[in-house]
């Protein structure tokens, strides 16, 4: 992130939502290696949101904290993220 900038829990939310989204239509379209690099993104939108990192705390529950990083910047916030389906 460059330096001075910041950003906040809805900017955090946002991101998650269009790489989640991203990985929808990856999987309904069966890119593997798509689906794969989005769980990366994932992840690390997830670590960034906390300022972890994962090397410094190697205890840390990845999967659970993607998973409370999901259902953070789904409450309420699909309604704002409008995905087009190609034909």
């Amino acid at each position: 992130m460059p330096e001075g900038a910041s950003l906040n829990i809805h900017d955090f939310a946002r991101i998650f939502r269009l790489i989640a989204a991203a990985k929808e239509g990856a999987e309904a379209l069966e890119l593997r290696n798509l689906v794969h690099l989005t769980n990366m993104a994932l992840l690390q939108v997830a670590l960034d949101w906390d300022g972890l990192d994962p090397e410094s705390v190697p205890d840390t529950d990845l999967g659970r904290l993607v998973g409370e990083k999901a259902r953070i910047a789904t409450s309420g916030g699909r309604e704002n993220l409008l995905v087009l389906h190609h034909p």
